[in-house]
Formats: C-alpha cells, structure tokens, sequence
C-alpha cells in the first residue's frame, strides 16, 4: 500500500517525462519518439530533461548527434516498461479485475 509520503513523492514527479523517456528508449531518438507521442521533437527534449533532472547521476551519454543511454538508464527503462506494461494490462478488460467487476 502507498503511504503518505509515497504519493507526496509522486505529486513532484512529472509522470508523463516518465512515458517521454521510455518512448526515447524505445525509438532510440527524440525524432522517433515525437512522431510515436504525436508532438514536437523539442517537446520530447524538454520532457527527457525534466525526466533526467529527478536522477542524481547521466542517463544519457552524447555521442555526436545520438544520446547513448547508460548502464543505469536501461536498468531503468526494463523496470519502467515492466510498470507501464501491468498498468496498461490492469486497465484492460483482460484484468481479472475487470472479470470481477462484470459478476
């Protein structure tokens, strides 16, 4: 169960820089991730920096043109996918949550 502290944590944190970063893992670039969010590429820079900003250590290491991400980034990004996979299943009609709720 999430405690008080748990959910003042979270207000602080901009969830949706969380979906941004995981798009940019995914799609490897800013560009790709703007056309898969349907937004501006600065848009996506902006939303990666706000994410990268809650993180004492890089994310990302600049090679030229391309953002390379860190050890700790992809650590990150699986435990994020792994998230945002069981919340989008929990939101289904395929949760047994949602077989419950139809008895």
């Amino acid at each position: 169960m999430l405690e008080k502290p748990d959910f003042e944590y979270l207000q602080k944190i901009d969830l949706n820089s969380v979906l941004y970063f995981s798009a940019v893992m995914s799609y490897k670039t800013i560009f790709n991730a703007s056309v898969v969010m349907n937004c501006s590429a600065p848009t996506v820079s902006i939303m990666l920096k706000r994410f990268c900003s809650y993180f004492p250590v890089p994310l990302f290491e600049r090679e030229g043109r391309c953002l390379i991400p860190t050890k700790y980034a992809i650590e990150l990004n699986r435990l994020i996918e792994e998230t945002f996979f069981n919340l989008r299943f929990t939101l289904t009609e395929k949760s047994p949550a949602y077989a419950v709720s139809n008895l």
